[in-house]
C-alpha cells in the first residue's frame, strides 16, 4: 500500500497526461497559477474542499489523486501472508503480530487480506503468551465481525465465519459458535459439476478437469474431517466407530491421500484418541502407527500439492488459497506439533509406559529432526 501522500507528483503527472497547463487547472479551480505550482512542488497542499474539484477535473478518484491504494491484489495478499508466515517462524511473536496489525490498519477495507490475517492469528495462537491469548482471540473475533459485516464476497464471509467459530470454540464458547454457523450449512447443488460441463461444452476441457479435481480434492478433505469428527461421537459404540474408521481409511487408500493431504496424520491421531476414549488400546496404537507412517511421508518444507491423479490440483490450490501452496504454519512448529500431538497429548497419557507407544514417540522424534 502507498501510505505516503504523494499528491504533488500525482497532480503533476495526471495534469501532464491530460495535456493541461498549470494555468488551465488554476482557471478551473479559481486559484492562482502560483498556488498550483506550490502544490506540484510540495510547498503546500490543496485544501480539503478543493480535492474533489481537482479529482473531478482530471476524471480520477480522490484515492488515485492522493496515491492511496486501499485494496491489495491477490498476488500482493499472497506475498504479504508469506512474509507474515516467515515472521511468525523467525521473529518473536510480538514482532510478527505488530506487522500484522500494521497491515490491518493500512488495509482495513481489504477483506480478503483481513480474513487471511485472522487465519494466521488462529494458526499461531499458541505462540502468544498465555496471558495474552484471550485478548488476541477477542481481537480476532472483532475483526471477523468487521469482515462479515462489510465484505461483499460470500466466500470471504464464509471464511470469516469459520475462523470466528474456531476462535469461539477455543475460548470456551461453543454455543456462540453454534449460533454463528447454525443454518449456514447449505445443500451442495453441484455448481462445480455444472461449471465443468459448461467449460467442456465451450471447448475448454482442461478447465473442466481443473474445476472437478479441485472440488473433489476439497470434498475429500472435508469428508475425512467429518469422519474423524464423527468418531468421537461413537466412542461408546465400538462397532460403529470401527466402521467409521474403516471408511476413512478406504478414502485415504483409494486416493493415496497420505501423500497429498498434509493433515492426513491428524486424521489418524483423531481416531487414535477416539479408540482410547472407548477403551480399545490396541486399535489406538494401530492408529498411532498409521500416524507415524503418514508423518514419514511428509516432505519438508511442507506444501499442499497434488499427485499423478490430482495433476491439476496445484493450480486449484494456488487459485483458492492466497497463501499459495505453502502451509500457514511454519515448518519448525509443524515438526514440534507432530511430536507433541502424541507425546504431550493427555488422551495418550495412560500409554506412557507402553513399549509400542514409546516406539511411536521415538520414531516421531527422529522424523522431526
Amino acid at each position: 500500500m502507498q501510505t505516503n501522500i504523494n499528491i504533488a507528483d500525482n497532480i503533476t503527472r495526471i495534469r501532464k497526461e491530460s495535456r493541461l497547463t498549470q494555468a488551465d487547472l488554476a482557471d478551473f479551480l479559481g486559484v492562482t497559477k502560483a498556488s498550483v505550482s506550490k502544490w506540484e512542488t510540495g510547498q503546500s497542499y490543496p485544501d480539503i474542499e478543493t480535492l474533489p474539484k481537482i479529482a473531478t477535473y482530471f476524471g480520477v478518484s480522490i484515492d488515485e489523486l492522493l496515491g492511496y491504494e486501499p485494496q491489495m491484489t491477490k498476488a500482493g495478499i499472497r506475498d504479504a501472508c508469506e512474509r507474515l508466515r516467515k515472521a511468525f517462524a523467525e521473529q518473536p511473536f510480538e514482532q510478527a503480530y505488530d506487522a500484522c496489525r500494521e497491515l490491518v490498519r493500512d488495509y482495513y477495507s481489504c477483506y480478503p487480506l483481513l480474513v487471511q490475517i485472522v487465519a494466521l492469528y488462529l494458526n499461531h495462537l499458541s505462540l502468544a503468551e498465555p496471558a495474552k491469548q484471550q485478548a488476541l482471540i477477542e481481537e480476532s473475533i472483532d475483526l471477523c465481525h468487521h469482515i462479515r459485516k462489510n465484505a461483499k464476497s460470500s466466500a470471504v464471509i464464509k471464511q470469516a465465519e469459520t475462523v470466528e467459530a474456531c476462535f469461539l470454540v477455543a475460548s470456551g464458547k461453543p454455543q456462540l459458535a453454534i449460533e454463528l454457523l447454525e443454518g449456514t450449512v447449505e445443500v451442495d447443488m453441484g455448481a462445480d459439476v455444472l461449471l465443468a460441463q459448461a467449460y467442456a461444452a465451450s471447448g475448454q476441457p482442461d478447465m473442466a478437469d481443473e474445476t472437478l479435481q479441485g472440488a473433489l480434492f476439497q470434498s475429500l478433505v472435508l469428508d475425512l474431517n467429518r469422519l474423524s469428527s464423527m468418531a468421537m461421537l461413537y466412542v461408546g459404540n465400538p462397532e460403529k466407530l470401527a466402521v467409521i474408521h474403516q471408511r476413512a481409511l478406504a478414502i485415504m487408500d483409494a486416493f493415496e491421500f497420505e501423500k497429498v493431504f498434509v493433515n492426513a496424520a491428524a486424521i489418524h491421531a483423531s481416531f487414535a484418541m477416539a479408540f482410547m476414549a472407548g477403551g480399545d488400546v490396541e486399535r489406538a496404537l494401530d492408529c498411532l502407527d498409521d500416524y507415524v507412517r503418514a508423518c514419514r511421508l511428509l516432505e519438508f518444507p511442507v506444501k499442499l500439492h497434488g499427485d499423478e491423479f490430482f495433476d491439476k490440483a496445484d493450480a486449484w490450490i494456488e487459485e483458492v488459497n492466497t497463501l499459495g501452496t505453502s502451509t500457514p504454519t511454519d515448518q519448525a512448529l509443524i515438526k514440534r506439533s507432530m511430536v507433541d500431538s502424541v507425546a504431550a497429548n493427555p488422551a495418550f497419557a495412560p500409554l506412557a509406559d507402553n513399549p509400542r507407544f514409546k516406539l511411536v514417540v521415538k520414531n516421531l522424534e527422529e522424523i522431526a529432526r
